[in-house]
């Protein structure tokens, strides 16, 4: 079990700025066909709605008994007003999410017919105003010396602008403090500096140009990725295959932990934050994968978004 790679209890104090969303699980079972067109016709049984995007990492980082912070800009409306209410029921304050007058919020809405997913309707933002960004930007003024790490969750719905991360980048660094790259869309220019980056096989694959088939085609893409954006370590998630990490002192493979996968919704967000748990309390970069694995290995085994708790890793 993970309890024993922790000498303490954990502790942290971590700042998040990313894309807020509002995942809507609705369950059913698919008995006849719609007379009115060839579709199924979903009996639904039970509803859920829960945090996503950033906030997946956000309910991760408190279930790991994290001291959590999160900036983002979400739409004036009822999805809002939910996200508002699941992140105050965590004893989470909402005062750094912006209520944006022509933002729209983040809402996915997911169907699931006896256990498969069949269809998704995605409601989304596609940018902040310059006003927005400048209030981000002022917040994020108040936190850089009080946390100890930021993990930035780009999901490419507006808040993590270019200005906002080399900004955030450069007050770290300027500290000496880690920030961590969970990257959307092919411009990684703007996460130039930051000290780790986790893209999936799919991101990686299209930033480099090269096709991955091998760990050796890995270890190459991970290499470019570094010396083009002088990122620090890439931590490469590649799904049934485990994870390649590779750093300026060591570049290494972990299998993939997972017995069974059900729904690999929002495990990218677990390995986010268990790994940026891990550095904050003392692991090595090898520990810390091995942590993140083991813990993506765990949610992917449940249906819907699913955040990591400390009793299905071990830890007291």
């Amino acid at each position: 079990m993970m309890g024993n790679y922790f000498k303490n209890t954990l502790e942290g104090r971590i700042l998040i700025i990313g894309d807020l969303m509002l995942d809507h699980f609705i369950h059913g079972e698919v008995k006849k066909i719609s007379p009115e067109a060839p579709v199924p016709i979903l009996e639904v049984s039970k509803e859920a709605k829960m945090l996503g995007g950033c906030g997946n990492v956000l309910s991760n980082l408190k279930n790991l008994g994290m001291k959590v912070k999160v900036l983002s800009v979400i739409g004036n409306c009822n999805n809002a007003g939910k996200i508002i209410e699941l992140i105050t029921q965590k004893n989470i304050s909402s005062q750094d999410i912006i209520l944006g007058a022509d933002c729209k919020t983040n809402y996915k809405m997911r169907l699931i017919a006896n256990g498969q997913h069949i269809v998704r309707a995605d409601w989304n933002n596609s940018e902040i105003s310059k006003l927005e960004e400048l209030d981000l930007l002022k917040k994020l003024s108040h936190y850089t010396d009080v946390v100890d790490c930021v993990i930035i969750s780009d999901y490419a719905k507006g808040v993590c602008t270019e200005k906002i991360i080399k900004e955030t980048i450069k007050k770290m660094k300027r500290i000496g403090k880690p920030v961590l790259i969970d990257p959307k869309g092919v411009n990684w220019r703007k996460y130039y500096g930051s000290m780790v980056i986790t893209p999936n096989e799919a991101e990686i694959s299209k930033v480099c140009g090269i096709e991955l088939k091998t760990d050796e085609d890995f270890i190459k893409a991970g290499s470019m990725v570094r010396e083009k954006f002088i990122i620090e370590n890439c931590l490469i998630t590649r799904g049934a295959k485990g994870m390649t990490f590779v750093g300026g002192s060591e570049t290494f493979h972990i299998k993939a932990n997972a017995k069974e996968v059900f729904d690999v919704t929002g495990a990218g967000d677990t390995v986010i934050s268990c790994l940026a748990v891990g550095l904050i309390n003392g692991l090595s970069f090898r520990e810390a994968v091995e942590f993140s694995n083991f813990a993506a290995g765990i949610v992917v085994s449940h249906v819907g978004t699913s955040a990591i708790t400390k009793e299905e890793l071990g830890i007291i």
